[in-house]
């Protein structure tokens, strides 16, 4: 479980490091500024999912299903809503390009959300092959 909570770490954020460099040397550091708030908006709600996930999953059949439900739910306020909250806390920090500071939020969600679901079908493919092969 750590394994996979460094993974859903790691991507995302090698993934939007990579993004972000050509982005900052173009349009400036808005770019890094704009990434960071965004990872923290939604990746910490993406590994606290998936610890969830592993626990009701051993719990439940459909712990995984209900753990991705909840997770889904919670990342969409957490991350859109806590989005709009600093954009408004924040002041004219995030105002001179809104759409800039939305996409990587939207852009980490996303990409947050592949991982998981990526991570959560091997787990469970892996418990499969764990019970049928028993």
């Amino acid at each position: 479980m750590i394994r996979q909570a460094a993974i859903l770490l790691g991507v995302p954020v090698l993934i939007v490091a990579l993004v972000a460099v050509p982005l900052a040397q173009w349009r400036g550091s808005y770019q890094w500024l704009c990434a960071g708030v965004a990872l923290g908006l939604t990746v910490p709600v993406g590994i606290a999912t998936l610890l969830l996930a592993g626990r009701m999953s051993k719990a439940s059949a459909y712990g995984q299903i209900a753990a991705m439900f909840l997770g889904t739910f919670v990342r969409l306020v957490v991350g859109f809503g806590g989005a709009v909250a600093v954009f408004f806390a924040a002041g004219d920090t995030f105002r001179g390009e809104p759409l800039a500071f939305f996409a990587w939020v939207l852009g980490a969600y996303l990409l947050n959300l592949i991982v998981e679901i990526a991570l959560l079908g091997s787990q469970a493919m892996n418990g499969k092959k764990q019970t049928s092969g028993s």
